[in-house]
């Protein structure tokens, strides 16, 4: 399973997403992929879907090179609370996002 490296939460430019930025530890990562963000500890993960993926050429942190974006412009509240958890030096699992039988 593709591991994340989380060094750092911050918000987007447009307010309305939230950058992770951190270091691709395991497996290759993409857009369209779920990030399982700890809460409670490690009981418990919320799910939060990469709508991109961005790179800081010019940092000089190793470990806030990659940026995994999320996009919350049609859910606010749930902005409101992923910032609230503060994920930070964090390691969290990457998977695919599950596709729904009909």
């Amino acid at each position: 399973m593709p591991k994340f490296y989380v060094k750092k939460t911050s918000l987007g430019e447009n307010q309305t997403s939230l950058i992770f930025k951190g270091k691709v530890i395991e497996g290759p990562i993409n857009r369209g992929m779920i990030i399982e963000l700890p809460i409670t500890g490690a009981s418990a993960v919320v799910p939060v879907k990469i709508s991109d993926i961005v790179h800081f050429e010019n940092q000089k942190d190793e470990m806030k090179k990659v940026g995994l974006v999320a996009d919350f412009y049609d859910s606010p509240d749930d902005l409101d609370v992923i910032l609230d958890l503060n994920i930070a030096e964090e390691e969290v699992n990457v998977k695919e996002e599950e596709k729904e039988d009909y």
